[in-house]
C-alpha cells in the first residue's frame, strides 16, 4: 500500500512538473488545504479550544482549499509571499551570523556561553535559535506516528501547526530585540517581494509554483520509491545536493511549461 501511494504521488509530481499550469486549480487547492490544516491547530489552541483539533483542522483545510481553488491567482500570490518570507528570514539570519547586518556585533572567539537575551551577541543568538531546529521539527512530525488509531493520528496531525508555532515562539525569544526587528524587516520585505512577483507575473508564478510542488513530490516520493526497487542506485547524501537537484527539476519544469505556453500563444488560431 505504501508503494502504491508513493507511486501515485510521484506520478502527480511528474504531471505537475510537465503540465502544472493546466492543473493550477489542483495545485492551489492542495496548497490551500495544507495551509488550512496547519492553521487548524492554531485555531483550536487560540479560538475554539472546545472543539477537537481534528475538526478544526478539517474545517480550516476544506475552507482554505475551496478559497484557493476559487481564487487561483491570489492563492498563488499568497503562496509566493509565504515562500518569500521564509527566504527573507533565512537571508536575514545569514546576514546576522556573518556580521554583515547592523545588529551583528563582533564575535569573541573565547566566548563559550550565550549572554542573557537583552545583551546577547546577535550572531550567537541566531545560532542558538537555529541549533537543533530541524531535529525538533522532525520530532514534532514524528509524534503523529505514535498514535495507534486513525483518530489519534488525525488529532496529532491537526495539532502540528500549534506545536510548530510554539517551537517558533520559543526560538524567537532567544533573539535580542534589535535582531528581532531586523529579521522581521527582512521577512516582511521577502513577503512583499514574493507577493508582488506572484501578482504581477501570474502565469510565470503559476508555472513556478506547480514545478516547485512537483519537484518536491518527485524528490520526496520518487527517490524513496526508486531506492526500494534499485538499492544500489546512488542517492544524494548532502543537503546541498538535494537543494540543487530540486532547483534543477523546478527550473526545467518551469522552462518547459513557459515554452509550451509561448508556442501556444504564438500559433495562429484556426478558423
Amino acid at each position: 500500500m505504501t508503494t502504491l501511494i508513493l507511486a501515485l504521488l510521484a506520478a502527480l509530481g511528474l504531471c505537475l512538473v510537465i503540465a502544472g499550469v493546466r492543473l493550477t486549480g489542483l495545485v492551489a487547492a492542495f496548497c490551500g488545504g495544507t495551509l488550512g490544516w496547519c492553521l487548524g491547530g492554531l485555531i483550536h489552541a487560540n479560538l475554539i479550544p472546545e472543539w477537537s483539533p481534528a475538526i478544526c483542522a478539517t474545517a480550516a483545510s476544506v475552507a482554505c482549499a475551496a478559497l484557493a481553488a476559487l481564487f487561483v491567482r491570489p492563492a498563488v500570490a499568497v503562496g509566493f509571499a509565504v515562500a518569500g518570507s521564509i527566504i527573507g528570514a533565512l537571508v536575514g539570519g545569514l546576514l546576522v551570523e556573518r556580521g554583515i547586518a547592523p545588529t551583528a556585533a563582533p564575535i569573541d572567539a573565547t566566548e563559550t556561553q550565550i549572554a542573557p537575551r537583552d545583551g546577547a551577541n546577535p550572531a550567537e543568538s541566531v545560532r542558538a535559535a537555529r541549533s537543533g531546529l530541524s531535529v525538533s521539527m522532525a520530532a514534532i512530525l514524528g509524534e503523529t506516528k505514535t498514535g495507534g488509531s486513525t483518530a489519534e493520528t488525525l488529532a496529532g496531525l491537526a495539532g502540528t501547526g500549534s506545536r510548530i508555532a510554539e517551537l517558533a515562539k520559543s526560538r524567537w525569544a532567544l533573539l535580542p530585540q534589535p535582531t528581532q526587528s531586523f529579521l522581521a524587516a527582512t521577512t516582511g520585505a521577502g513577503a512583499a517581494i514574493g507577493l508582488g512577483l506572484g501578482a504581477l507575473f501570474a502565469r510565470w508564478a503559476l508555472a513556478g509554483a506547480s514545478s516547485a510542488l512537483g519537484a518536491l513530490l518527485l524528490l520526496g516520493c520518487g527517490v524513496p520509491l526508486a531506492e526500494s526497487f534499485f538499492p544500489s542506485a546512488p542517492v544524494p547524501k548532502a543537503m546541498a545536493a538535494w537543494i540543487l537537484l530540486g532547483a534543477a527539476i523546478t527550473l526545467a519544469g518551469w522552462a518547459f511549461q513557459m515554452r509550451r505556453m509561448q508556442v501556444k500563444a504564438e500559433s495562429p488560431s484556426t478558423a
